[in-house]
């Protein structure tokens, strides 16, 4: 299997990871700069580069592409490499807009390649953990689930004026939310955005907003939040948590940059002999993955590899891929309605 990496930006070292650890040879890399494709292939130890997509198709036999450019070029870009018979991995999110999502999807209809999305912290050892005491029970019928994001004020997209980020539907928020929407969606269902809030605290006068709160209502009375801030103490940090509300007791899931999971039950609180066998599980998934693969977590992903893995599995006719395109159409929907509230806001503020 040869593989196409096109965006060579940080993210794009996991793919190429992700592919060689199922086996795929990455054979090509693409980026407009071409200084870029050059310094990412030496790197990597690709040998061809090139900086136009569309000659990187024609000229090399691939099997699969992943997509690791700015998400405003992910719906051409798929569009492209579908109707060339290419199998194609988006990083999230799937695409900006459900319009673009509409063609991308019309495409995969008549095409007979197939298409995944990268919902990575969906699969961090910790939700891994979580799905699975969910199934079992552990705390009864869910009923509610909060996600937050806190990043310090410097944290690097938000800080940068110029960044790409700035050009999405809801700014810094619009590149952020993908995440927490499709964590919700997961545990949830189906969501209805329901209010957004918005609040100024910091500096940054490019800005509008830097605090972020959404209320979602999903089927049987399911409520979901998300919280995100960029103005968390320290420098350079970023937390990312989830707390899921059962019937039965509640979840606490750190998710980014350390996995955990706290189980409470009524009358009992953290005091369970199970915490300790979750952190310990938890922290051998860890573990074993860095030693059987030598690299560390910002290296490799084992997400990522997660993904990709059961990906290029379906299209050999076992099973379907964990994100399917309908999962990643939802959370383009959803996230398209919360930053539309984000724009009316910063409107009527300005």
């Amino acid at each position: 299997m040869k593989v196409g990496i096109v965006g060579c930006g940080d993210v794009s070292g996991l793919h190429v990871n992700a592919w060689r650890d199922v086996g795929a040879s990455v054979t090509a890399v693409c980026d407009i700069n071409e200084k870029t494709a050059m310094q990412f292939a030496e790197k990597w130890r690709i040998p061809s580069r090139h900086t136009s997509f569309s000659e990187m198709l024609q000229s090399e036999d691939l099997f699969a592409i992943s997509i690791c450019t700015p998400p405003q070029f992910h719906a051409n870009l798929a569009i492209e490499a579908l109707e060339s018979g290419c199998h194609v991995v988006v990083e999230k999110p799937f695409t900006v807009t459900t319009k673009e999502a509409d063609k991308v999807m019309d495409t995969l209809q008549n095409s007979s390649a197939r298409l995944t999305v990268i919902h990575s912290q969906l699969f961090e050892p910790s939700m891994l953990r979580v799905m699975k005491r969910i199934k079992a029970g552990a705390i009864g019928r869910i009923v509610g689930m909060n996600v937050g994001i806190l990043h310090s004020n410097d944290e690097p997209m938000a800080s940068d004026r110029n960044h790409w980020c700035y050009r999405l539907p809801g700014g810094r928020f619009g590149e952020n939310l993908p995440h927490p929407v499709y964590l919700l969606q997961a545990f949830l269902g189906k969501l209805k955005v329901k209010s957004v809030f918005t609040d100024k605290l910091g500096s940054c006068p490019w800005m509008p907003f830097d605090e972020l709160r959404v209320i979602l209502e999903a089927d049987e009375k399911k409520i979901g939040t998300i919280y995100i801030s960029f103005n968390a103490p320290g420098s350079q940090k970023t937390d990312v948590y989830t707390d899921i509300y059962g019937t039965g007791g509640a979840m606490q899931a750190g998710i980014y940059p350390v996995s955990s999971l706290i189980v409470t039950k009524p009358g009992r609180g953290i005091w369970l002999a199970e915490n300790v066998i979750h952190q310990i599980k938890i922290g051998l998934s860890y573990l074993s993955t860095i030693l059987a693969k030598q690299k560390g977590p910002r290296s490799f992903s084992a997400t990522h590899a997660l993904i990709i893995r059961s990906f290029v599995e379906s299209i050999f006719g076992n099973g379907e891929p964990l994100i399917t395109p309908e999962m990643g159409y939802e959370t383009v929907h959803v996230v398209e309605q919360i930053c539309r509230q984000i724009e009316k806001i910063s409107v009527s503020k300005n």
